[in-house]
């Protein structure tokens, strides 16, 4: 599947704790923010968090259910969708103007160590991918043994 998402130079994949848009502005490669042809192939994304999970709602009318691949490697969540091109005339005539974008995407984001990889559940319903990512608790080492400085 070719994809046509956002690259960062030297830069790690967004986090679904970020909240830093000016860091994440001056951060950026400058063309992230001014060359729309590349950042209106990549569809918007919502991330919420609650107490039990965190909630990824992605906006992306038109696809179906088979369209996309969702996967997690190494606490990275990737979520792509590749759609057929239509290629249907108009039944009276051509088209003067075509803005539809049939082409692929993916979209990655590093997950916080607090996040159960393994219950993870995705939705698509009226055009928006819903992911839902539980919180599992971070058992901490409770094997702390002091040690005296002499």
């Amino acid at each position: 599947m070719e994809t046509k998402a956002l690259k960062k130079s030297g830069t790690s994949w967004p986090s679904l704790s970020d909240t830093g848009w000016m860091e994440k502005f001056f951060n950026a490669p400058i063309d992230e923010f001014f060359n729309l042809g590349k950042t209106m192939n990549v569809p918007a994304a919502n991330v919420s968090e609650t107490e039990k999970d965190f909630r990824l709602c992605i906006c992306t009318p038109g696809m179906e259910k088979t369209d996309f691949k969702v996967e997690m490697v190494d606490n990275i969540l990737t979520i792509g969708a590749e759609k057929e091109k239509e290629e249907k005339e108009e039944k009276n005539g051509r088209y003067n103007r075509r803005e539809y974008n049939y082409s692929s995407w993916s979209r990655s984001f590093a997950l916080p160590e607090n996040c159960d990889g393994t219950k993870i559940e995705a939705a698509y319903t009226n055009g928006e991918l819903k992911i839902i990512i539980p919180k599992r608790e971070i058992k901490e080492n409770k094997n702390v043994k002091n040690i005296s400085v002499n």
